[in-house]
């Protein structure tokens, strides 16, 4: 009989834990995980007064990059670890790196879909606006612009990656 309420007591438990969880990503999916813009017509004509001159930051030679987050993305922390492999595993001196938030880089011609992103120059031109990587983790190993940054491929023109689902904090309507 003892035996009974122990297996009836943690299948109780399992089932709270399952639902539980369940539910929280549900939760996370819904809120935090999708198409960098979804609900955008992001890539439209107006983006191409954006430069990286607007944003105050001197034009370079080759290849900058232009790193955006919000506070309070739960998002930010898979954005970090990309961040940190910019200079050893891309050979990217910080100098070639910058920070800028959302509003910043609206006021400069952009409106960003969603947080974290990154914005990658060559000379001065944009060659890629949108999310570190896909998949619901934004891991390393799903990365979308190593590539890029390694030279490895010649975008034809500005990738504006719309389409990647990842990780992502969809951006208020700045006023």
């Amino acid at each position: 009989m003892l035996h009974q309420h122990k297996v009836i007591l943690l299948s109780g438990v399992f089932i709270s834990w399952l639902v539980l969880t369940s539910l929280a990503l549900f939760n996370f999916a819904g809120e935090y995980y999708g198409e960098f813009a979804a609900d955008t017509n992001w890539q439209s004509p107006a983006q191409s007064t954006f430069s990286l001159s607007a944003l105050g930051i001197a034009v370079g030679q080759s290849i900058q990059v232009v790193h955006v987050r919000e506070d309070n993305c739960i998002c930010n922390s898979r954005a970090a670890l990309h961040q940190q492999q910019f200079s050893s595993l891309y050979d990217l001196p910080k100098q070639q790196q910058f920070e800028r938030n959302v509003q910043h880089i609206a006021a400069a011609g952009l409106r960003l879909p969603a947080t974290p992103a990154v914005l990658i120059f060559n000379g001065g031109t944009l060659l890629y606006a949108g999310p570190y990587a896909a998949g619901p983790l934004c891991s390393v190993s799903d990365s979308l612009i190593a590539p890029i940054l390694r030279q490895q491929i010649t975008l034809p023109a500005t990738w504006f990656n719309a389409e990647a689902k990842a990780c992502r904090c969809v951006v208020k309507k700045l006023t």
